[in-house]
């Protein structure tokens, strides 16, 4: 096949795109908490009190803020799209069909910055319903 690395970068990106838009769907529900009693809400908030006031310690979430962990489905598909991008550029060196490769690099980028490409999505669609009602 003389289009080998294109196509299969285009599997890829498909494979890594499908994953991030029904991400959501595949992970399970999360396991709800039970109640907190009046007792243990009264304990907590004792707690962070004298760790804030006296102590001058950060609690816990604030000092946690910026930091996010990836689970095991975003590092599947962010690296699925990275296979997706070095294959496409693969591809494109070796001067197979431009459109297979730069298809298989555009889902790649996709997939990789999938909430960034949501984000974007939904300003466009605010900035066409708010261009449509100015009018």
């Amino acid at each position: 096949m003389k289009h080998l690395l294109g196509i299969i970068g285009l599997v890829f990106g498909f494979a890594a795109l499908a994953i991030a838009v029904f991400q959501h769907d595949l992970r399970p529900p999360p396991e709800p908490r039970p109640k907190p009693t009046l007792k243990e809400v009264a304990a907590e908030a004792t707690k962070h009190l004298i760790q804030e006031k006296i102590l001058k310690e950060k609690s816990g979430e604030s000092a946690r803020l910026g930091e996010r962990r990836h689970d095991a489905i975003e590092i599947t598909f962010m690296g699925l799209g990275l296979v997706a991008i070095i294959l496409g550029t693969i591809s494109w060196v070796r001067k197979e069909h431009i459109r297979l490769s730069s298809g298989a690099i555009a889902l790649g980028v996709i997939a990789v910055a999938w909430e960034v490409v949501l984000l974007g999505i939904l300003l466009g669609v605010a900035v066409v319903v708010i261009g449509y009602f100015s009018s």
